[in-house]
């Protein structure tokens, strides 16, 4: 496969890249994306077959699903059904370092549940991440764009040494934020923290109590 390396430095021609990168992840391409955690590698969360190939680029163990990212609650609630703690977290929170496990409806498929019935939802705050979410038009179904068992990646350069020749392209921001990946929780049977990340828990029990 040969990759596209798009190198965004906040000029005009960033908009264009990241239009382009938007087209692919719809039209059933992979492209690994800037966060303002760590680099992720995203596909259209509605094709299957593009899911599927997220596993086989990172040699990732599909009994592992994907979370799926998004930009706004409205595209949330097409794809999960969401309660009342649910949505207040998902606004206290986000956009930012928070996954959200919900009740996932039928248009999300096998393959990003890995066969569950719940779904893992991510509204990063990284602007390019959010642009090319809004340009994709769909659900990104995503994780982070390292090999497995590898660090997740910080820098573009990591990403391409993982991910080259593996996907269709990489938008390159430099380094990212923090670094340390997100939050993941659910609320179904009462607060699970799956893995704590930027979000501790002591930050969520306040906005509970």
């Amino acid at each position: 496969m040969q990759t596209k390396i798009y190198y965004l430095d906040g000029s005009q021609r960033d908009i264009e890249y990241i239009k382009i990168c938007g087209e692919i992840i719809r039209r059933g391409g992979l492209v690994a994306f800037p966060t303002e955690t760590v680099y992720g590698l995203g596909a259209n969360a509605f094709d299957e077959i593009s899911c599927a190939n997220i596993y086989k680029a990172k040699n990732r163990n599909p009994d592992k699903p994907l979370l799926c990212h998004l930009y706004s609650v409205n595209q949330a609630e097409e794809i999960a059904y969401l309660t009342d703690i649910e949505r207040k977290l998902i606004t206290r929170f986000t956009p930012g370092p928070l996954t959200v496990i919900a009740k996932k409806k039928d248009c999300i498929g096998k393959i990003v549940s890995a066969g569950g019935t719940t779904v893992g939802l991510r509204f990063p705050s990284n602007q390019v991440a959010i642009n090319l979410f809004r340009e994709a038009g769909v659900p990104v179904a995503a994780t982070s764009a390292n090999i497995s068992d590898f660090p997740p990646p910080t820098d573009g350069e990591k990403v391409k040494e993982y991910l080259f020749g593996r996907v269709d392209a990489i938008l390159d921001c430099g380094r990212t934020g923090s670094g340390i990946a997100s939050t993941i929780i659910s609320v179904e049977n009462g607060l699970k923290i799956i893995r704590e990340g930027a979000i501790t828990e002591s930050d969520i029990m306040r906005v509970l109590e």
